[in-house]
């Protein structure tokens, strides 16, 4: 149904994209809420990232009409101890409960265990009760608890790390 690709700057710095990271809806979840972007930014960052040697952005697509749905990232990762953080969003709210996300986890289990990870964390708050049966269907276990990390809408909520060994 999806695929992952790198993003290139030029093709991939789009109006459309620029829109979810400027949709509160879409953000509300991700350290992204907190930063003021332009197309000019997201070609940097991409740049950035596709320079990084211990970070892995990628474009997740759909495959039938190779539309840009979100992204999906590993790192940093810990070379040392074989460890890696995800962070992941659907920008594209039309595709937003089809599976998207739990298939691009998958996917990106596979090329960390190729790039020899042995263990995947990634942060799920309490409130995203979407995300956290995507991790879950992943397999990743809860690992620890952060209390009172998110604020939304004026009220706390905690955050939950997952892992997985792979």
């Amino acid at each position: 149904m999806i695929f992952l690709k790198k993003l290139s700057p030029t093709n991939h710095a789009t109006k459309q994209y620029l829109a979810w990271l400027k949709d509160s809806e879409t953000q509300r979840f991700t350290d992204l809420r907190y930063q003021k972007f332009s197309i000019k930014k997201i070609k940097e960052f991409i740049t950035e990232k596709n320079k990084s040697k211990n970070e892995h952005l990628l474009g997740i697509f759909l495959k039938e009409k190779k539309i840009h749905l979100g992204n999906i990232k590993i790192g940093p990762i810990n070379f040392f101890d074989m460890t890696a953080e995800i962070s992941y969003f659907i920008g594209d709210k039309k595709n937003w409960g089809k599976g998207y996300a739990t298939e691009a986890i998958k996917k990106t289990i596979q090329i960390a265990k190729k790039i020899k990870i042995k263990k995947l964390k990634v942060t799920g708050f309490e409130i995203n009760l979407a995300s956290k049966k995507i991790i879950e269907k992943n397999g990743f276990f809860r690992e620890g608890k952060l209390k009172s990390e998110l604020i939304y809408k004026k009220k706390r909520y905690a955050a939950f790390i997952y892992a997985k060994i792979i």
